[in-house]
């Protein structure tokens, strides 16, 4: 019996060592693939965007996030990584003066996992922690307390800033409902590190023009990267980061889906949609770039990029917001209706030129409103908004804590076991009501409207300074949209809707200081004074030549 005992733990152990074995050989091909590709990308940013940074601060980030992406693969404990993160972010990040941009940089190079903070004092199951965390602890957090440029409550955007206080005093109150204090804590300590720091920091900021160039290449660029790596996740139908947090030994909820047979990428997100939506705030933001720039067929490449990114994630939704991000961008141009049309052409133009290639049937089947692919989602959403609103209306005005246990809410679960409430605005409600939903969505409605204002008069002192007002925009329109269509508790969404918000009221406030640093012109309806006409030269006295001694005479009848 000992024998046969003894080759079946044999046996065990080598099928679990060949299962490691298997595993460190994925790892090793995520890293290798993941590195080589990200390395690609930089080196692609120095030659396509040097007229944006120079090539110093293009280094800079690539050290930074080759080394928080070398992290995740190689370190085998989730603690040990995030306590490298924010050792990376720091050291690495140090020459950097642009914290928003080096936050900006990391915040997609991570993948999106979490686990709970051990308990301590008799409290148990702390906190759950993401990378992202970690960014804002590390870079947001200190700038909250160091001294900004425009820290005071400025005029411009201050509305913006009340519902935003408003808003967060609301959801910090109802932290504490109708659930334990430690509960509380752990519900208003995750709330404050996901809003507080990417909308006070980016609304406070002084953004002079070359620092916003900078921060909107530190948008973009890891999305190309991130669009690159994508298009192989489709072609090998393989998910390579879900290798990094393999090795974590930590509860992860990553799910291969396909769409009309192909895998929907998500790289670092884990999520198709929210990556999508991601991609569609970065579409506007590259179109920025290309149009300050003289040498532009290299960077037009990135846009190409993002655009093959979006079609990877298959998800309908993004792409219906990259297309209200660019239409958003064009509409708040010099001259929207020109633009507007030309847009229509090129559009119409790449719609029959996609739909001749080996996969435009296929693209198209999916477009809604257009297309005929399966409806099922669409069918899903539509009962969620019903039931979900019906459960909402019972506690109207400030939701409720425990709206997933309501019996109406349990029609609504899927194959997997869970209620995906694929509506933040829904999901706004059913937390905290009608009241929460209206400060929600005020904040981002007069963050927007003060963005808009300013672009005229941002315009008129710096032309590509309104650009980049314009892209901004045009981003969290597109966000604000595809945010209705997932959920802003999923990966990075709430931390880059707040982060768009605080930037419109940033961009806003720094047009205003544009403005009036801007010297004073003369009215273009009041002609210039002409000039004084010359004055006359004074004629000489005559001399009369009988008064002069008679030597002198001669002199006097010279002169006449």
């Amino acid at each position: 019996m000992a024998p046969a005992r003894n080759l079946i733990w044999i046996g065990a152990a080598g099928v679990a060592a060949t299962k490691q074995d298997a595993r460190m050989a994925e790892s090793l091909k995520a890293v290798i693939i993941i590195f080589t590709i990200s390395l690609g990308g930089f080196v692609y940013a120095r030659a396509a965007f040097g007229e944006i940074v120079d090539g110093r601060t293009i280094d800079r980030w690539r050290n930074v996030f080759l080394a928080a992406t070398l992290a995740a693969f190689l370190i085998p404990n989730f603690w040990l990584f995030l306590f490298a993160v924010g050792l990376i972010a720091i050291a690495l990040g140090a020459s950097e003066k642009n914290k928003p941009a080096l936050y900006l940089v990391l915040l997609f190079a991570l993948p999106v996992a979490d686990a709970i903070v051990p308990g301590f004092g008799g409290i148990q199951n702390f906190l759950a922690l993401f990378p992202f965390n970690i960014l804002a602890i590390v870079i947001l957090w200190p700038m909250l307390f160091a001294r900004q440029e425009n820290r005071e409550l400025h005029p411009i955007g201050s509305i913006a800033d009340y519902f935003f206080i408003a808003y967060s005093l609301l959801m910090l109150a109802l932290a504490f409902r109708d659930t334990t204090v430690t509960d509380g804590f752990r519900q208003s300590t995750a709330f404050i590190l996901t809003t507080i720091g990417p909308y006070l920091v980016f609304s406070r900021i002084n953004w002079t023009k070359e620092r916003l160039k900078a921060t909107t290449l530190a948008f973009v660029l890891p999305l190309i990267i991130m669009s690159a790596i994508a298009l192989v996740e489709v072609v090998l139908r393989w998910h390579p980061y879900k290798s990094a947090i393999d090795h974590w030994d930590i509860a992860e909820r990553v799910r291969y889906t396909f769409r009309s047979g192909y895998l929907r990428a998500f790289t670092s997100v884990f999520a198709p949609i929210s990556f999508g939506l991601f991609l569609a705030a970065a579409v506007p933001l590259a179109m920025a770039l290309i149009s300050s720039m003289q040498r532009k067929m290299l960077a037009i490449g990135g846009l190409a990029a993002l655009g093959v990114g979006l079609l990877a994630t298959f998800s309908r939704g993004p792409w219906i917001g990259a297309a209200l991000a660019v239409v958003a961008f064009v509409f708040t141009s010099d001259r929207p209706f020109k633009n507007l049309t030309r847009l229509g052409l090129i559009g119409t133009a790449g719609f029959l030129a996609l739909s001749v290639t080996p996969i435009g049937d296929q693209i198209i089947g999916l477009l809604p409103f257009v297309g005929d692919s399966s409806t099922s989602s669409i069918d899903y959403r539509e009962q969620l908004m019903d039931i979900g609103w019906s459960v909402a209306m019972e506690t109207r005005w400030f939701g409720s804590e425990d709206f997933m246990s309501h019996p109406a809410m349990q029609q609504l679960v899927q194959g997997q076991g869970i209620i995906d409430i694929v509506n933040s605005y829904l999901r706004v409600t059913l937390e905290s009501g009608l009241v929460g939903l209206f400060l929600f969505v005020g904040v981002s409605f007069f963050s927007a409207l003060s963005a808009w204002r300013a672009i005229g008069a941002a315009r008129a002192a710096d032309p590509e300074f309104a650009v980049y007002g314009q892209a901004w925009l045009a981003a969290l329109a597109s966000t604000l949209l595809v945010i209705a269509t997932t959920s802003s508790v999923v990966a990075q969404v709430a931390e880059v809707h707040w982060l768009l918000c605080g930037m419109c009221v940033g961009f806003a406030r720094s047009a205003e200081a544009l403005r009036l640093a801007a010297p004073a012109t003369a009215p273009a309806n009041i002609p210039p004074e002409p000039p004084p006409p010359p004055r006359a030269a004074a004629p000489k006295p005559s001399i009369a030549a009988h008064s002069l001694p008679p030597h002198l005479r001669q002199y006097a009848d010279r002169e006449k």
